[in-house]
């Protein structure tokens, strides 16, 4: 058989055009083939007054592959679950269209599966925090989740926080966040992902033991002629070390953790606010795969609780 002979026919068919082809290849994190992965997919197709979708499932074969067609308004989205690997989601848009349909015709797609090895009990949550005084530095302690006195009952200043800005009002406004530690080794270390795309599981499963920087700031403001600042993208994320212990000078361990996502802020409020999610690992290793069912941080709200590892 050709290489052609199985795509639709050239006919004078709308549908024909839609035609999509495409071999999902699911892998684990050492691009190892994995059998036995239960695949979905969605071919999103125009409607006229919208769109809908239509679904196929499979299981991948001892080559980790399966292969899928259906027709499309070149719109997909695939997926892969299997017991004791986090699962994962990607899509795709197809952009050129031939007389046999999308192109390229059944490309290959690969779909990483995360491996669930350790997960530990973390404090975890989505934060939106009132910044209690503008142009001085103030210390927040992540597990009391409250600013150190005289703003607070915190304990422990793990991130040291300083807002300073300039506001004529919401449209003209200058500002700059900067963070800073308490302790010698103690920083950020800045890292991105694509949250579209992959594992629910994100970012490194080990924080690294070097890299972490001990101060870093961003910036935003706006001006009347429509020129926008703000140097933090929705891919940024962070690995952080806080509470570092040394002897003789020397490190030796800290309380590790990561930010889902980046720090943002908004100088405009009344009450300034910055905003982040973290988690926080107490046990002194630097792993970072959390166990969303031990949450230490206990009765958070709808706006506060995190359902990711």
């Amino acid at each position: 058989m050709s290489a052609i002979d199985d795509r639709p026919h050239a006919v004078d068919s709308f549908a024909a055009f839609k035609s999509t082809k495409f071999t999902v290849v699911v892998v684990s994190e050492e691009e190892k083939p994995i059998a036995g992965v239960k695949v979905g997919v969605g071919f999103e197709r125009n409607t006229g007054s919208g769109t809908e979708s239509s679904g196929q499932q499979g299981i991948t074969d001892l080559d980790g592959k399966l292969t899928f067609s259906g027709e499309s308004n070149g719109h997909i989205t695939y997926s892969g679950s299997k017991y004791g690997y986090y699962p994962s989601y990607y899509d795709y848009d197809f952009e050129t269209l031939s007389t046999f349909g999308w192109k390229p015709w059944n490309p290959e797609f690969k779909l990483v599966m995360r491996k669930i090895e350790k997960p530990v009990p973390m404090y975890a949550r989505q934060a939106a925090l009132k910044i209690p005084v503008i142009g001085k530095d103030v210390g927040f302690d992540l597990i009391e989740f409250d600013w150190v006195p005289p703003y607070g009952k915190g304990i422990n200043s793990d991130f040291i926080f300083n807002l300073e800005n300039k506001i004529l009002d919401r449209e003209n406004f200058v500002a700059r966040l900067s963070i800073k530690f308490s302790n010698n080794f103690d920083g950020l270390l800045k890292v991105e992902d694509n949250f579209r795309n992959g594992s629910v599981f994100k970012l490194p499963r080990t924080a690294p033991l070097e890299g972490y920087r001990d101060m870093f700031s961003f910036e935003r403001s706006q001006s009347s002629d429509g020129k926008r600042v703000r140097d933090y993208k929705s891919t940024d994320s962070y690995l952080f070390r806080i509470r570092s212990i040394k002897e003789d000078g020397e490190f030796v361990k800290a309380i590790y953790g990561k930010i889902h996502g980046p720090i943002s802020f908004d100088p405009r409020l009344k009450s300034p606010e910055i905003y982040f999610t973290y988690y926080l690992n107490p046990d002194l290793t630097p792993n970072l795969e959390f166990d969303p069912k031990r949450n230490l941080f206990e009765n958070l709200g709808d706006f506060q609780s995190v359902s990711e590892p």
